[in-house]
């Protein structure tokens, strides 16, 4: 028995040096075992070693296979290459840090407090190295291939088969609504690089670590988050926070303890911007008139998102009940989970669109910035609850709310996905596929199916206007500007006076400089003031043209203390010839004004 006792399975296989090694082992002690006792050991043992080598060779293929998806899913939606978007507010704010001489006039942009830190740190590392545009284009890839991980790995930890990831990214990532207010700017898996992006992914992973009952890690990736995102890892910090309170109030302690370990130099940045007093005094009301004034969109959203929105919620209550059957654990934390998206969620149907309780720490709040991270979870948790329910009531329900987002909200891309899905679980879930081949499929994606760079916003003419600008005005030059020409800091590598992209509501002395500025250089008609967003911009735009006369360009220069006027010219509209004002610099769609000394 001494000689059986010695080769227990667990003690066996703890001896092991590698597959290969254990092989041998277990054919020469089967040669030279004494007797029978040993010989049903090493049998159970090696039935037990086959086993986990067969998980380990599963999992190693589940995870090439979800980064391969979200490989693909990049693919699909395409790629728009660096600049774009924030990218003209962030990459300025980037290039002032790095060299301070740079927008040393500029005091809109030096008031706008830069509090995407992930952004920054890829924009250095990429100009330091490949370039920013390759940089941003890399993690645009490794992005999409994280995310869909992290997803898997929520599902796996629900118990759902792989075959669950494709139609989890068909239903709730690759579909025409992919996020609502502020979520809608790319979803989960953009077209371009964003630190919103990298957030919302951070979050996806503390979920699926929470539901391992991994709480330091959940705790650890939130934190991460706090780097890209402050807004959506608080948002992530109550939904996971009321989850884990939900099942063990000792699993909500480790969560927040590492939590705030890893966010707490973010904190304190945080605190000291919210309790700073404002340069300027402010006598406008930041809810009105720069909250909604800037982007109304996000605070107002339509009706058929808020239903939207609302099913995803009610298919994830569906599918939480359908897993307290079997894991009732699980099920206690989604309520938990569930809870805390619905709070998200009614603040931005109760205070947002219908306008009770107008709190400006509401719309700090920002409560739909994390909606990307609802609809994948309340997907996540419908499709596993489905899985394990199998049969019932219930999971015809579940089934049915599933199909009308599926109705409402597909793709062509999520439809291949969910197809894709279906196609995998009526095979009998993921083949097992060598990760060499999984590899070279990878390779074949980006070879036969690459992502379409999409066309840049600007004209040549103004690329060229702005270049001009960039080489032949002194660095330390103040421009007034049209005020939707987002593009003109990170093409001309100048000061403006004002523009309506470096609009901060969430700083109010900020704001209520921008508003001024926007008033004192656009003048904007009386039946125009009540209009809203980048629409007001686009027809200050107009209007600015209209005033923009010699003798007033002039009187603007003088009061501003500005060097240069920077005008929108057209086929429609020839620029000004002023004998007082020279007008260095001339395109098809820019005229600029002021003296090149």
């Amino acid at each position: 028995m001494a000689f059986a006792e010695q080769y227990k399975p667990d003690n066996w296989w703890h001896s092991f040096r590698g597959v290969k090694t254990g092989a041998i082992r277990y054919r020469a002690t089967l040669l030279f075992s004494p007797g029978p006792a040993a010989c049903i050991q090493l049998h159970v043992a090696a039935k037990k070693t086959k086993s986990i080598i067969s998980e380990i060779n599963m999992n190693t293929s589940s995870f090439f296979f979800a980064a391969l998806l979200g490989l693909l899913i990049s693919c699909m939606i395409g790629y728009e290459a660096f600049p774009v978007g924030d990218d003209f507010a962030y990459g300025p704010l980037t290039e002032h840090r790095i060299n301070p001489a740079l927008f040393v006039n500029d005091d809109q942009l030096r008031l706008f407090e830069n509090h995407a830190y992930v952004y920054e740190w890829v924009y250095r590392t990429g100009r330091a190295t490949i370039g920013v545009e390759p940089a941003f284009r890399l993690g645009v890839w490794l992005l999409a291939m994280i995310t869909s991980v992290a997803i898997w790995s929520l599902l796996r930890a629900l118990e759902a088969p792989v075959a669950a990831l494709p139609i989890v990214l068909g239903l709730s990532v690759v579909v025409q609504l992919d996020g609502m207010g502020r979520g809608d700017f790319g979803g989960l898996t953009s077209t371009f690089f964003h630190h919103h992006n990298v957030a919302l992914t951070f979050v996806i992973g503390a979920v699926a670590a929470a539901l391992f009952r991994k709480n330091w890690l959940a705790g650890l990736f939130l934190g991460l988050a706090t780097y890209a995102q402050p807004m959506t890892a608080f948002h992530g910090a109550i939904v996971i926070g009321l989850g884990s309170l939900v099942r063990n109030p000792l699993d909500a302690v480790k969560l927040a303890a590492a939590a705030g370990v890893v966010a707490f130099p973010v904190a304190i940045w945080l605190f000291e911007a919210i309790l700073k007093e404002p340069d300027i005094i402010v006598t406008f009301d930041l809810i009105t008139d720069a909250y909604r004034f800037r982007a109304p969109a996000h605070y107002d959203p339509p009706w058929f998102d808020i239903m939207i929105t609302t099913l995803y919620l009610l298919a994830g209550y569906a599918g939480a009940a359908l897993l307290h059957r079997e894991k009732s654990s699980i099920a206690r934390f989604a309520v938990g989970l569930l809870l805390g998206f619905t709070l998200l969620h009614f603040v931005t149907l109760v205070v947002y669109k219908v306008a009770i309780a107008e709190w400006v720490g509401f719309f700090i709040l920002d409560a739909n910035r994390s909606t990307p991270v609802l609809f994948t979870v309340n997907t996540s948790l419908a499709v596993a609850g489905m899985w394990l329910a199998k049969t019932g009531r219930g999971v015809w329900l579940t089934g049915i709310l599933l199909a009308t987002l599926l109705f409402l909200n597909m793709t062509p891309a999520g439809l291949v996905l969910i197809a894709i899905g279906v196609a995998m679980a009526v095979a009998g879930d993921l083949p097992r596929t060598q990760t060499s081949a999984l590899c070279g499929v990878g390779a074949a994606l980006l070879i036969l199916f690459p992502a379409q760079p999409r066309p840049p916003y600007l004209p040549e003419s103004t690329l060229l206007a702005l270049e001009q600008i960039r080489t032949e005005t002194p660095v330390d030059a103040l421009f007034i500007i049209p005020v939707s020409l987002m593009e003109f800091r990170q093409y001309a590598q100048r000061s403006a006076y004002v523009d309506f992209k470096l609009f901060s509501v969430a700083q109010p002395d900020q704001a209520s400089l921008t508003r001024a500025r926007i008033e004192e250089v656009a003048r904007p008609a009386p039946e125009h003031r009540s209009v809203r967003g980048w629409g007001a911009a686009y027809l200050w735009d107009d209007e600015q043209n209209r005033q923009a006369t010699c003798a007033n360009m002039a009187e603007m220069l003088g009061t501003t203390g500005a060097q240069y006027y920077l005008r929108r010219v057209s086929s429609e509209e020839t620029a000004p010839e002023c004998p007082d004002l020279p007008r260095p610099i001339l395109t098809k769609t820019l005229a600029l004004y002021g003296s090149m000394e």
